[in-house]
């Protein structure tokens, strides 16, 4: 989707004016501390193909065609898993920059340990850029032959009309070559950018049903509202989004379409 040239029309939160209600809030029930990742409502892409999301907040669920919000942050993601289907397991090495890798387990699974150790480049750190594009983890080294045994996401921090708090949108492989070029040809900043996301039927190499993120631009804010928004949302995000990870808080599904 193309977006230099458009008039884009511009979109007003009330929640962005200096003095919400919904700012007060977010103030009070932070207490000073830093937002985490594990503090907001996570939207998974559903599996099979199926073109509905499910948000799911503390049980109340809803099914929605379009998540249409703020985009107030894009964070980016890497996992190494100690197996190619990594279930319930914790992963090996976990990126927040696709730069640097924190090793999170010492369990290793069917990694060869001499492998991975090629990329160390400190205490438990490695070597993402390379690691990931190496013939041991990069293209071509998964199960099927074509695939990366290093998965690689973008992570879309969304706020929804009337709310407080961003939902939590994982873009994995399949989904990438739409959202990647979409992000670079916005004409405003990613913080006031208002956008939406659908989800299409689409099929891997290997012929199985995925479901595919399809991003449209909405609108913007005035600059205003925008500054309100780096201040409030995107400067905070950025924060939580680049923090080295703590442990293994990755879920194995949000990464396995191709």
């Amino acid at each position: 989707m193309a977006t230099t040239g458009l008039t884009v029309k511009t979109v007003e939160f009330p929640a962005l004016s200096a003095d919400s209600r919904q700012m007060q809030i977010i103030a009070a029930n932070l207490e000073g501390e830093a937002m985490q990742e594990t503090d907001l409502v996570r939207v998974k892409t559903p599996l099979g193909g199926a073109t509905q999301w499910t948000i799911d907040n503390n049980g109340n669920v809803e099914t929605t065609d379009e998540i249409v919000g703020l985009l107030v942050g894009v964070g980016k993601k890497g996992v190494l898993w100690p197996q190619e289907d990594p279930s319930e397991s914790r992963p090996v090495v976990v990126s927040n920059d696709l730069l640097v890798g924190y090793r999170t387990s010492d369990d290793l699974g069917s990694i060869d340990p001499a492998a991975l150790e090629r990329y160390r480049i400190g205490d438990r750190k490695y070597d993402w850029a390379a690691l990931s594009t190496g013939t041991e983890f990069g293209y071509g080294s998964s199960r099927s032959g074509s695939g990366k045994r290093c998965k690689e996401a973008r992570v879309l921090a969304i706020l929804r009309q009337g709310e407080t708090w961003p939902l939590l949108v994982t873009v994995g492989p399949g989904s990438l070559r739409n959202i990647i070029p979409f992000l670079k040809r916005l004409p405003c900043f990613v913080h006031e950018a208002v956008i939406g996301l659908k989800l299409t039927r689409a099929k891997g190499k290997g012929g199985q049903p995925y479901s595919q993120i399809v991003p449209r631009l909405v609108g913007q804010l005035d600059e205003a509202q925008g500054e309100v928004a780096r201040r409030v949302y995107a400067d905070p995000i950025r924060a939580m989004f680049t923090a080295p990870p703590a442990g293994g808080t990755v879920e194995s599904d949000d990464l396995g379409d191709e």
